[in-house]
Order: C-alpha cells, then structure tokens, then sequence
C-alpha cells in the first residue's frame, strides 16, 4: 500500500521499521527465512527506516538477520535462547536463598502441605526462605535438587508460599555451618534447567521473580564509570 501510494506516510517521520520471529528458537523451521525474505521485501519500501528483526534466538540465525538493531532479551540473563542447542551464552543470573531453621527427623515422617514426602531414613531437613509467593513455581515440589556449596540437595515436599525444606543429610554438618545460602540457579542449576524441572521455561522464571529478593547488581559501579 505504501509502495503504491507513498503520501500515505507524508508528515511521518519513519525511524524504525521491526518484526519479529516467530520460531527463532527452532533454527531449522522454515518460517525463519520466510518471515526474513518478506520483511526485506517490505523493507524496501521504507528504506529510510533503520530495521530490526532479531529477538536472542533470532541473532543466532545469523547475520542477515540482525539489520540495524537486535533485541537480545533472555540471553542477556543467561538464558538458552534455542533450547535444543548447547547455550552459546554464560549465566549471568544467580538465585540464593538462606537457611532458616534445620530439623531432625525419624524415617516414616512427612514433610510439607498434603505430606507428599515421607522419609526413608533418619534425615536432616533444612528450611530456606523462598517460595511460590517468590517465583518458585509449585510444580518443583519434591523434584529438581538446589546446591549447598558444590553439593546438590533435592528440594522435598511440596513448595509453600514463603518456604520449601531440602534433604541436607548427605552434607557433613561443618559444611553446613559454613553455608548461609542455598543455590537455587546459578553456576551449577541454569535458569534452563530450573524451568525444566518446573515444566517450564526460562522466560516464565526471570519474570515471576517478585519484590521480596534482595537485588545485587554485581560489576554494575565498574561500567557506569566507562
């Protein structure tokens, strides 16, 4: 239409022509170079106007997709941008939470809402300070496993509102002592890997984060001085 009638646009000051991808993040489908080749047709009517295309996905495509401009969104966090591939990104985000209180308790008790887990053994429960109220979905309850220091302890029970328990009877209790924080994605669980023992994705984490988690922007003094 605007090829046909350019005075459409006339009083309009075009300053960026975007689109987006619809399945950047499965590489091979073919709608990727469909939706590339029509956006330069249509690009071409506009050629004034810078072009943007590319979400995270999309920049892996490659670079007849990236324009002008990109838009990086998951993968500024760490986030796998083609789950399917290995994740050309670092982690950037880091989820801690701390130990409130650590209990002892005889095999044959259960822990948590509905007592869907029953101990097996004598064990050594700790209780961290995060939720579902927090971000963490209800579905990890008695799946996926958190990290003290560089050891996994699985999550059990069902997740609260404000507090889920781990099994920490494997960790010698110096260790514990010396820990504060519990890993809950970082360096050793991903975003990935925590959504995907939720059932989820990356995306759907990052954005349930509430207001209730202390904020550390690490390195942030270092480039606003540059």
């Amino acid at each position: 239409t605007v090829k046909a009638d350019p005075q459409r646009l006339e009083g309009i000051e075009l300053t960026l022509v975007m689109s987006h991808l619809a399945c950047a993040d499965t590489p091979e489908h073919p709608l990727n170079k469909r939706q590339l080749e029509r956006f330069k047709a249509y690009r071409t009517m506009l050629p004034e106007a810078k072009a943007s295309l590319a979400n995270s996905a999309g920049i892996l495509l490659g670079a007849d997709y990236h324009f002008d401009m990109v838009r990086p969104g998951i993968g500024l966090y760490g986030g796998n941008p083609c789950p399917a591939q290995e994740n050309p990104v670092a982690p950037v985000v880091s989820l801690k939470a701390p130990i409130l209180q650590i209990r002892s308790v005889e095999r044959g008790d259960a822990i948590g809402y509905g007592a869907t887990f029953t101990a097996r053994r004598r064990s050594r429960i700790a209780i961290l300070s995060v939720g579902y109220a927090d971000g963490l979905l209800r579905a990890l309850g008695n799946r996926g496993s958190l990290f003290i220091q560089d050891q996994a302890v699985p999550i059990i029970g069902r997740i609260s509102m404000d507090l889920i328990a781990v099994d920490i009877t494997d960790i010698p209790v110096d260790r514990i002592e010396s820990a504060q924080y519990v890993e809950i994605c970082g360096q050793r669980t991903t975003l990935d890997e925590l959504a995907q023992a939720a059932g989820t994705i990356a995306y759907e984490l990052l954005t349930l984060l509430g207001q209730r988690y202390e904020r550390r922007y690490v390195g942030v003094g270092d480039i606003m001085e540059q």
